[in-house]
């Protein structure tokens, strides 16, 4: 026999299934605005996007790039030493 405090079933789960559950990719465009004018290097290390200049921020766009391409981008631009100013995601309908 066990005792008291060793239970034979296992516990109740610890977060409700839709907490558990990945949530659906949304559809949209993750924008991504860092600080400062990209020069020729920074632009070709992000051929994969979207890259425009706004006076003194550059705005990186990838349509249809799930968590994981976000990840990797965001990854890249760390690599670089690049400040984020801002990621949001543009839906693809307007609201």
């Amino acid at each position: 026999m066990h005792p008291e405090r060793v239970r034979a079933t296992h516990p109740v789960p610890r977060f409700p299934a839709n907490v558990t559950r990945l949530p659906k990719v949304a559809d949209g465009t993750y924008v991504i605005t860092v600080r400062g004018a990209a020069g020729p290097w920074v632009r070709a290390a992000f051929d994969d996007v979207e890259l425009s200049v706004a006076g003194d921020t550059t705005v990186l766009r990838g349509a249809g790039t799930d968590q994981a391409a976000l990840h990797g981008l965001l990854q890249r631009i760390q690599d670089l030493g690049l400040e984020i100013v801002d990621v949001h995601l543009e839906p693809t309908e307007p609201r």
